[in-house]
C-alpha cells in the first residue's frame, strides 16, 4: 500500500514510524521544501504536486497544521486517496461541505484520528454502557460524567513552543480544537452530543493568543456532563468521572488505570498497559483493518457532525 504523508511534525513521524514498524507499507512524504526536518530513511520525499498524482497514493495521512487540513484533504480526495485526517478537521468550516461531496461522491474510506477512543482506559469504559440481557448497563443508570483534562503547555514543546501552531490562533491552535479528544470520547461513551455550551478564553501567558482554557458544559444522548480542560496548571491530571446509580468509575488516563468506588470505598481497581504509543498502535491497526469500509467508526461524514458543533461552539460562547 502506497501511504503518503502531508506533515511530518511529531504526530506525522510517529505515525510513519509506527506504520514502518507494523505495517509493510510504501511511505512517502509530500514536502513543500521549506521543512529542514530529515526524513527517516524509510520514507521517501515527494516534491512536486505531479509526483504525488504520479504516485497515485492509496492513503494520504492529513497531518500538517490544523488549518491546513481540509484544504490538502480535497486535493488528495480528488485524485482518490483514502483519508487519514490528524484531528481535528481543521480549525474552520470553510470548503468542509465541498470535501465531504468529493467523499461521498467517490465512496472514499476516512477516518478523523481520535487516537483517544483506543486507550486501554477508554475501551474499558465503553463496556460499561453495553446493555445486558436486562436491558441495563453494567454501571446500572447513568446519570453524569464529568471529564478533566489539565497540564502547562510549555512542558508539551522542545524549544519555542510560542512557535507551534498549538499557541496561535490562526494556525488553528487553542485548547478547544488542540484538547478536542475530551470532547469526542464524551460523544463516543455517552452518544451523540445534543448542544454544548460554556466558556473559554486566554488568563495565562503559555499561548500567544489562542484560549487556554475551556469550561463546557455537554448534553448528550445518555445525559449531562461537563468538561474541564486548561494549558497552564502545574498539575498534571487526565481523569474521567462517571456516576452510575450504584456505581461511581473513575478513569484516570495518566496513570491508565480504573477505579470503582461505591458509597464512598473503593471496591475495585483495574490496571491496563502503560505503554505510550499503544493507543496510536491500536488506532491503526483498527484503520488499516478497515481501509475497505467506507463507513468505519468516526468517518469523516460521522465526524463532520461533531466538528461543526465544536466550531458554533466556538463562535458562540467567548
Amino acid at each position: 500500500m502506497k501511504t503518503v504523508f502531508f506533515g511530518m511534525g511529531s504526530i506525522g513521524q510517529r505515525h510513519a514510524e509506527l506504520i514502518h514498524k507494523k505495517f509493510k507499507h510504501d511511505l512517502y512524504a509530500f514536502r513543500s521544501g521549506k521543512s529542514n526536518v530529515k526524513l527517516p530513511d524509510y520514507v521517501t520525499e515527494l516534491k512536486s504536486w505531479n509526483e504525488v498524482k504520479k504516485l497515485k497514493p492509496d492513503v494520504a495521512f492529513i497531518t500538517n497544521p490544523t488549518s491546513l487540513h481540509i484544504d490538502t484533504a480535497i486535493k488528495c480526495a480528488e485524485i482518490d486517496c483514502n483519508l487519514f485526517i490528524e484531528k481535528p478537521i481543521d480549525s474552520k468550516l470553510k470548503n468542509l461541505d465541498k470535501l465531504l461531496r468529493i467523499v461521498k461522491r467517490k465512496k472514499l474510506v476516512t477516518y478523523l484520528a481520535y487516537n483517544r477512543r483506543f486507550h486501554p482506559v477508554i475501551t474499558e469504559l465503553k463496556k460499561y454502557f453495553t446493555k445486558n440481557e436486562q436491558g441495563l448497563s453494567y454501571g446500572n443508570k447513568f446519570l453524569h460524567l464529568r471529564s478533566v483534562n489539565t497540564s502547562y503547555y510549555p512542558d508539551w514543546r522542545a524549544g519555542d513552543y510560542k512557535k507551534r501552531y498549538t499557541a496561535i490562533k490562526k494556525m488553528g491552535g487553542g485548547i478547544v480544537l488542540d484538547l478536542s479528544h475530551e470532547i469526542d470520547y464524551t460523544s463516543y461513551l455517552l452518544g451523540n452530543i445534543k448542544n454544548m455550551s460554556g466558556i473559554y478564553g486566554k488568563r495565562g501567558s503559555v499561548t500567544v493568543d489562542s484560549e487556554d482554557y475551556a469550561d463546557i458544559l455537554v448534553q448528550t444522548k445518555s445525559g449531562p456532563g461537563n468538561i474541564h480542560l486548561d494549558f497552564f496548571s502545574h498539575k498534571v491530571e487526565n481523569k474521567i468521572e462517571i456516576n452510575f446509580e450504584n456505581l461511581t468509575v473513575i478513569g484516570d488516563l495518566s496513570n491508565s488505570e480504573i477505579s470503582e468506588v461505591r458509597n464512598g470505598n473503593l471496591i475495585a481497581k483495574k490496571q491496563f498497559p502503560t505503554e505510550r504509543n499503544i493507543s496510536f498502535e491500536n488506532q491503526l491497526d483498527y484503520f488499516f483493518a478497515n481501509i475497505d469500509n467506507p463507513k468505519m467508526m468516526n468517518n469523516l461524514i460521522d465526524a463532520a457532525i461533531l466538528f461543526k458543533q465544536i466550531i458554533k461552539f466556538k463562535k458562540t460562547y467567548v
